[in-house]
């Protein structure tokens, strides 16, 4: 019923009258005889760079139209079959609200066989805008051949942890999205999932660090949106990809995108598989207090290496009933079989740090996972100025079943056995289905301002069963409730936003309010232990930006956000490293809620730089503490810190060196101070860290291309953990062959194995030091084939509804 008035109120606003903002360029296109030209492609590029703005094609009158663009200087490129490339003067819209109307063109033929053009426009590798950091992948050397967390881990201000957890500019509470939709994943769950996602396959990340009301209200530390590629041109084409890269173990790839478009439908699908064998080398020294008085420690080293096999596949149709309407599906998916194979070896010390025995766990995991995502998604434009309604309807499905078998082996100093062998075997499966509709309304109105406003619901089920059965005894197999679960949990999301932005002359203004209502229940029905919650939060945001002049503007947003516990969190499973350390959820883990500001200037067009500070209450902090009641065993786990308080200054400058040496510049700086009291341990603790990030393009002779990036991190304390600096230096080159079609890539990555996460973590009675040696270096040789049509239409961009869901997920929720 609340639902129903809402949309009544939402109507009834809806007949507001209309209004055009921004800048509208049209024209005509004729041939050498003046009849009307259909279906050429009609690029419009920033004057400066040549980057391209927007993609449109002529109707059967030849007519073209660009509305909704941002005032500047622009140049127009025309290419049609059968004709000569034609690319006009400047045209200046720097007036907000001009209508231009340019002269009818005319294009001379080509007068030689004919073959397609490509219109090529210049993306940098690096892109900041006003709301968001832009990765390009494709325009990266470096990203050849990678995997979609190695590019993130060499992305401006974001890290990656020894535990894979992800944060931006040091704030954790990070969503990750997949073409606009939340992955469900979390944890090692997540960076599984990312190290499969193949970079041929990534069109650019977006990092998004204060979103507005139109997003979820989830991440206080902004969003992280991986957007696939999906061909765009006209015809029938495609490409073909390879690549092969050696670390400490081989890499190989190989990728199949094809596309076919004309002006009613258009059908793609894409097919990638990666064979990626990698490794990871956790090396520990782990000391144990009563008081001051030392107890004992372990001197351990855990060696993991993971044979992935994924196959990734999407593939989906637009329809196009008239030129206001599209209608689509897509559907994706991600089949992924590994076995995990690692050796823990521990050497147990007594209080005067002498050795007194050892210990030593075997792991043999097969695991089989997968997932399928269905959209159904439309788009009405009811005219040619900003009016429109879009809806969303997602399912998802996310799946594992995972079987171990950990064998610990106790010694003594001369390698006789001190006890028996401990046979342990876990039977690990879980479900995680989610269901979803969101719609979306925009009404540009009179004054040059417009008012946005959408609905969302969202509906998820998990299910994850957790077997574990003791094997010590041959033949038998004996089932152990101590550490077993079975965990059922279902949320239920309504949410509602309203936005309204307005433009002057030289002041922009956007005000948006969500409202999100949350009910959850979880159950536990090993012991019958459950919890249920309810809670209703308003989310208000606001962004004022303001242009002096064409060489000075500045813009302040302020927002608050929250963060619920991912589904794995929540999750109180079991994972063992080895008899002394294991992970587990936390059931009773409560949302964090954040409020965040920034102040963010640009001069000359060039220079980028934002201030930014925050507040996180009841912070999700993940911690690796002592078990209580048990002696010498870890546990990592994630726990609500009370307070984080955060500041920061980010800095971006892209220059050119010379004609053929470009170089892009990203400096961030922060401080977060944490506040609380866990496992014993009061903390108020904090420092200033500085990352530092430089790439440099090199545009030879005869298609020849090079890159060089560097990045540096310092000191940085992260709740209980003080990390230590890291840095890397990565180089690569490229070849373009074929008439542009083929480029083929050699890079390497991390070139001095640098890159590698180091810390100590310090607790009341527990003292920790560890290092991760992992495949941050790889040398990869990659070749990619594009074939067909190079024709390029009018770009469709779009996102669906499940977002915050499929983030918060598990793919292997055990």
């Amino acid at each position: 019923m609340k639902q129903r008035t809402l949309l009544a109120l939402l109507a009834g606003c809806f007949s507001l009258p209309v209004f055009s903002q921004n800048v509208t360029i049209t024209g005509t296109l004729n041939d050498a005889a003046g009849a009307p030209l259909e279906a050429a492609t009609v690029s419009l590029l920033h004057a400066a760079d040549s980057s391209l703005v927007k993609v449109e094609l002529s109707d059967a009158a030849g007519k073209f139209e660009f509305s909704e663009i941002k005032p500047g200087s622009f140049l127009l490129g025309v290419t049609a079959l059968g004709h000569e490339k034609f690319v006009g003067n400047p045209v200046e819209a720097t007036e907000p609200g001009l209508h231009i109307k340019l002269p009818p063109l005319a294009l001379a033929g080509a007068g030689i066989d004919l073959k397609e053009v490509t219109v090529t426009a210049t993306r940098p590798f690096i892109e900041r805008r006003a709301d968001r950091t832009i990765v390009n992948v494709e325009s990266s050397i470096l990203a050849t051949g990678s995997t979609a967390l190695e590019i993130l881990e060499r992305a401006p201000g974001v890290i990656v942890s020894q535990n894979d957890a992800i944060s931006v500019r040091g704030r954790s509470g990070v969503i990750v999205m997949i073409d606009g939709k939340p992955n469900p994943m979390s944890g090692a769950d997540l960076a599984n999932f990312l190290r499969t996602l193949p970079s041929n396959s990534i069109d650019r990340i977006e990092i998004i660090t204060n979103p507005s009301a139109k997003y979820d209200a989830a991440g206080n530390a902004g969003i992280i949106d991986i957007r696939l590629k999906k061909d765009k041109n006209l015809g029938t084409n495609g490409s073909l990809s390879a690549n092969y890269g050696q670390g400490v173990y081989p890499k190989a790839g190989a990728g199949l995108m094809l596309n076919h478009r004309n002006r009613k439908l258009n059908v793609f699908g894409s097919y990638n598989y990666n064979f990626r064998r990698g490794m990871n080398d956790l090396r520990l020294y782990r000391s144990f207090f009563e008081g001051d008085a030392r107890t004992g420690a372990y001197n351990q080293r855990n060696y993991l290496t993971i044979p992935f096999n994924t196959h990734t596949w999407r593939t989906g149709a637009d329809f196009f009933p008239d030129k206001k309407t599209v209608l689509g599906v897509v559907a994706s998916g991600t089949i992924n079989r590994f076995n995990p194979q690692a050796q823990n070896t521990s050497a147990v010390e007594g209080p005067d740090a002498v050795v007194e025995s050892y210990f030593g766990t075997g792991n043999r995991s097969m695991d089989r996972w997968f997932t399928w995502a269905l959209n159904g998604n439309f788009k009405r434009a009811f005219d040619d100025k900003g009016h429109e309604l879009t809806a969303d309807l997602d399912f998802a499905e996310f799946g594992n079943k995972t079987e171990q078998l950990f064998t610990t082996v106790y010694t003594g100093l001369n390698g006789e056995k001190l006890r028996d062998d401990y046979l342990l075997f876990g039977d690990l499966q879980g479900n995680l289905k989610i269901r979803s509709l969101k719609t979306d309304y925009a009404l540009p109105l009179a004054g040059k301002a417009k008012l946005e406003a959408g609905l969302k619901s969202s509906i998820v089920d998990a299910d994850n069963n957790l077997q574990f059965f003791d094997r010590s005894v041959p033949g038998t197999s004996v089932y152990d409730s101590t550490i077993s679960n079975h965990f059922v949990y279902r949320e239920n999301i309504n949410a509602a936003y309203l936005n309204y932005s307005r433009e002057w002359e030289k002041l922009s203004v956007q005000a948006g309010l969500r409202v999100e209502n949350t009910n959850a229940e979880g159950t536990q029905l090993v012991n019958n232990a459950g919890f249920e919650r309810h809670y209703t939060n308003l989310f208000p945001s606001v962004f004022f930006q303001y242009k002096f002049s064409d060489k000075y503007e500045t813009g302040l947003n302020l927002s608050r956000r929250l963060d619920r516990p991912s589904y794995q969190q929540l999750n109180p499973f079991k994972k063992f490293l080895d008899p002394s350390t294991f992970s587990a959820g936390n059931p009773y883990l409560n949302p964090q809620f954040t409020w965040a500001a920034e102040w963010s200037h640009t001069l000359w067009q060039k220079l980028n730089v934002t201030l930014a500070a925050s507040r996180t209450s009841d912070n999700i902090t993940q911690v690796i503490a002592p078990v209580g009641g048990m002696d010498r065993v870890t546990v990592q786990t994630d726990s609500n810190l009370a307070t984080v308080q955060y500041v920061s200054l980010a800095v971006n400058y892209n220059f050119n060196i010379t004609p053929w040496w470009s170089t892009i510049n990203n400096f961030n700086a922060w401080q977060g101070t944490y506040s609380g009291n866990l496992a014993n341990t009061a903390l108020r603790d904090g420092n200033l860290v500085a990352h530092f990030f430089t790439t440099h393009n090199f545009k030879l002779s005869n298609g020849w291309a090079a890159e060089l990036n560097f990045n540096y991190k310092t000191r940085e304390i992260y709740g209980f953990m003080n990390l230590n600096p890291m840095w890397g230096l990565g180089a690569g080159i490229q070849k373009n062959l074929f008439d542009n079609r083929a480029t083929v890539k050699l890079a390497v990555t991390d070139i001095f194995w640098k890159n590698l996460p180091s810390a100590t973590i310090r607790f009341t009675d527990y003292v920790e030091t560890f290092e991760v040696f992992r495949e941050t270096r790889v040398a990869t040789l990659s070749v990619n084939y594009r074939f067909g049509s190079q024709q390029v239409p009018q770009a469709r961009r779009r996102q669906s509804g499940a977002e915050e869901e499929k983030r918060r997920a598990g793919s292997g929720q055990g």
